[in-house]
């Protein structure tokens, strides 16, 4: 079972599933924010990246790319009946606010989410796949939970000079999505693209995830470009 980075005596919880590479990194910066905003941050373990977090199969990305095993329906069912229950008895917590934050292929399982749970009332999105094949045509014919409260999407502004085809659609499909989900939801979209490349730098994007998300006024940030709902 996962267990809470940084602990705060507070209902609000934000469950991450980041990239292997950047875990330890982000140490100082998540008891920062989870203290600034007072959210428990738990950062969700033993995650099979290709496979769990990807909705249905699809060919790798790149020369002799394993291909990806589409098991996102049953990872969410795992995540949604033992790993949020339990992590949220050993908070203390009867009634959370909770929000789901991923980060590339975990940003794609986020956002597929909003279509698939009514668990997570907060979607945050950094550099999240949406060149995922026939994912926004997906989008376009679903229905999304009713509870979903703020979505917040942030994409680097290089994202799209992908030399990988699919990859090089990111900056288009994101905006598609993030449209979709204005038109089918009462929730709060926020779509900004910002300087850097894929999910870098992180710690800048965290950040303004949690102000857009938790936000406490004051940051003063000024993105390329915004799409508000």
């Amino acid at each position: 079972m996962p267990l809470p980075i940084f602990k705060q005596f507070t209902c609000k919880v934000c469950y991450m599933i980041l990239p292997e590479g950047i875990k330890e990194d982000l140490n100082d910066g998540l008891k920062l924010l989870s203290e600034k905003y007072s959210v428990s941050i738990v950062v969700i373990e033993a995650v099979n990246w290709n496979d769990d977090l990807t909705p249905w199969p699809a060919e790798g990305v790149f020369k002799k790319a394993k291909p990806f095993g589409g098991r996102a329906m049953a990872y969410l069912n795992k995540l949604t009946n033992k790993i949020v229950p339990e992590t949220e008895k050993s908070l203390e917590i009867e009634k959370a606010e909770r929000t789901i934050l991923g980060v590339s292929l975990s940003g794609l399982f986020a956002v597929w989410s909003a279509f698939n749970t009514d668990v997570f009332p907060n979607i945050i999105s950094i550099s999240g796949s949406l060149w995922y094949d026939d994912i926004v045509e997906w989008m376009k014919e679903q229905t999304s939970s009713p509870q979903l409260e703020k979505v917040c999407m942030l994409l680097g502004d290089k994202e799209k000079n992908s030399k990988e085809k699919r990859m090089a659609t990111v900056e288009e499909r994101t905006l598609a999505a993030a449209h979709i989900l204005k038109e089918k939801t009462c929730a709060s979209v926020t779509f900004e693209l910002v300087e850097g490349t894929h999910f870098s730098p992180i710690m800048p994007r965290l950040e303004r995830a949690f102000e857009v998300v938790y936000g406490l006024g004051g940051f003063h940030h000024i993105p390329i470009g915004v799409l508000v709902s």
